[in-house]
């Protein structure tokens, strides 16, 4: 209850915030994306079995503290074969610390749908996340941190971490990654082990236009 309330009040204020910014909003930017994976691997577990995933989307940005998109996935046949997310979020600053508020719908061909509200605060290369299953097949908890590093070493080259952990079964999840330029996409090696599961490494390509 601590958890949703905090989620809520940050919810209303992102509105009240967005509300106030509305009227000023310009034409969106739009970026688009297009990515090749090995293995799509979300929260710790294949997506697509182990095989290679297409992936892509397009954000829009308004300018005033809102963005939106949508992303899509080939997945395995147990999720439906595509999978197709939209998301919405606003973000705005508490001294030096940017907070999001949002929400994300995972929609699938043939299976079970869900949407998660979600809330997060970065600050110097530290991502802290919380995410609340709010519909169809998803209403726990997750709790997730992620750190960026780019290595000065090396020019172009990032370090990520991540840890996330689901409420409800106890289990986490964890991942590192490196990713550097190759041939104008970010080229992404990730290894991925969740508790009591296999580990999975994959490479990543991805481009922003």
């Amino acid at each position: 209850m601590k958890h949703t309330n905090i989620i809520t009040l940050l919810t209303l204020t992102a509105a009240s915030a967005l509300a106030q910014t509305a009227t000023t909003a310009s034409v969106p930017a739009i970026t688009g994306n297009l990515g090749f994976t090995t293995d799509y691997v979300f929260r710790g577990i294949s997506q697509t079995g182990g095989k290679l995933a297409v992936q892509g989307g397009f954000d829009a940005d308004f300018k005033n503290g809102f963005t939106a998109g949508v992303w899509a996935s080939n997945v395995s046949a147990a999720f439906g074969n595509l999978e197709v997310d939209l998301y919405a979020n606003y973000g705005f600053k508490v001294g030096s610390v940017d907070v999001s508020v949002g929400y994300i719908d995972y929609t699938y061909s043939s299976a079970v749908n869900g949407g998660e509200a979600n809330v997060s605060a970065a600050f110097s290369g530290l991502t802290l996340k919380i995410s609340k299953g709010v519909s169809g097949y998803l209403s726990d908890y997750y709790y997730e941190a992620a750190y960026s590093y780019d290595i000065a070493a090396v020019k172009g080259l990032n370090l990520g971490l991540h840890y996330g952990s689901d409420a409800a079964s106890s289990k986490y999840d964890y991942s590192l990654a490196l990713t550097y330029p190759v041939f104008g996409f970010a080229g992404t090696l990730s290894y991925s082990d969740l508790e009591a599961g296999k580990s999975i490494t994959a490479v990543t390509l991805k481009k922003t236009f």
